[in-house]
């Protein structure tokens, strides 16, 4: 399968998260939580592993479009509990834990992935890594939700047909906050979605890597994230969280630019794992900073939206993306293009820092 092919097929993963995400995001403000989310953990493990035996491109493409909403689905709802459930002083703390352990679970992944998948036959592999998220029904099942009373007060407020309207709930300042974390999102989706999701693919056709080493590679960069991420409210605490925020998305598109140039394999892996951990450690302290201005009773809907907008960009970015790779030079024009809306989102984030300042 043509790379352009790939980002094609990913699309339509990042379509699938955008649509039934959002949907299931606002519904999620009306229903049971749990019940959701063992339905959708369920739903996403059997569409993914369809899409590992899938017979034709077309099963793949219509799988990888349900397995992406499904999966999104329940991480939505998983972090909107997480915000609710804990108080505004440990938020970051709490998120930075969850995002750090994600992340080091990626490490053992991308380093069994990668191994495995030279020892046996991919297919095998994907199926029974799928299926062995089964056991993430385990700590769903033992979640003790007493559901708050505010979701069936405020249940009416909101529909997956009507979900502006709950910006007319929200005061001046929740609502600047939102807007802009709106298009940081948007800009951010713009720019991971050139590259980010298709980091193995990036790994094997600029430097011709095995499987094994582009796992030990991605691993890598997981983990400097996830040990990042564990301690970043503890940088947010002694520098200030925009602050933080601010340096880190400065920072990350220069380092992006320096892609653009670097084929030297050594160089470019180091660059690339850099730029990995300093943009994905604070995002734990960026998602505490937006919730905490915003009223528990909307916490999902936005949460929704948000995922919403981040795969929207990331879907036609992936179109970009196999259309920039049949270019000689693609992948210099990915990297230009992706650090221009890097600097798009730094702007954002020092302008909300104005914003709340005020």
């Amino acid at each position: 399968m043509p790379t352009s092919q790939v980002g094609r097929i990913t699309s339509l993963f990042l379509w699938g998260s955008a649509l039934l995400g959002l949907v299931f995001g606002i519904i999620a403000d009306k229903i049971n939580k749990k019940q959701l989310m063992v339905t959708t953990h369920l739903l996403s493990i059997f569409f993914g592993t369809y899409r590992a035996i899938s017979p034709s491109l077309i099963h793949l493409s219509i799988s990888s479009f349900l397995f992406g909403g499904f999966s999104t689905a329940t991480s939505i709802v998983l972090s909107t509990l997480l915000i609710i459930k804990t108080a505004r002083e440990s938020r970051s703390r709490v998120l930075g834990l969850n995002f750090g352990i994600g992340m080091f679970t990626g490490v053992l992944g991308n380093v069994l992935g990668g191994v495995l998948g030279d020892a046996f036959p991919i297919k095998n592999v994907l199926i029974v890594a799928s299926l062995s998220r089964i056991v993430a029904l385990i700590p769903i099942w033992k979640l003790r939700l007493y559901e708050p009373k505010y979701e069936g007060k405020n249940g009416g407020d909101t529909n997956a047909f009507k979900f502006f309207s709950i910006l007319n709930n929200l005061d001046r300042r929740a609502t600047k906050v939102t807007l802009y974390y709106f298009l940081s999102t948007m800009s951010v989706g713009f720019g991971a979605g050139l590259f980010v999701t298709f980091g193995n693919v990036i790994f094997y056709d600029i430097f011709h890597m095995k499987p094994s080493l582009i796992g030990l590679i991605l691993a890598l960069a997981q983990l400097a994230t996830s040990i990042g991420a564990v301690f970043s409210y503890k940088l947010g605490k002694k520098f200030g969280d925009m602050n933080v925020l601010i340096f880190s998305y400065v920072f990350v598109p220069i380092l992006i630019v320096l892609l653009s140039f670097i084929r030297e394999p050594i160089t470019f892996t180091s660059v690339y794992i850099l730029r990995f951990a300093v943009m994905n450690m604070v995002g734990p302290l960026l998602t505490a900073l937006v919730f905490s201005n915003i009223p528990p009773s909307l916490l999902s809907s936005i949460n929704g939206m948000n995922s919403f907008i981040n795969n929207v960009a990331r879907a036609l970015s992936a179109d970009l993306f196999s259309i920039f790779t049949k270019y000689s030079n693609g992948y210099t024009l990915i990297f230009v293009v992706s650090s221009i809306f890097y600097f798009l989102n730094a702007y954002v984030m020092i302008r909300m820092y104005k914003h709340i300042s005020e």
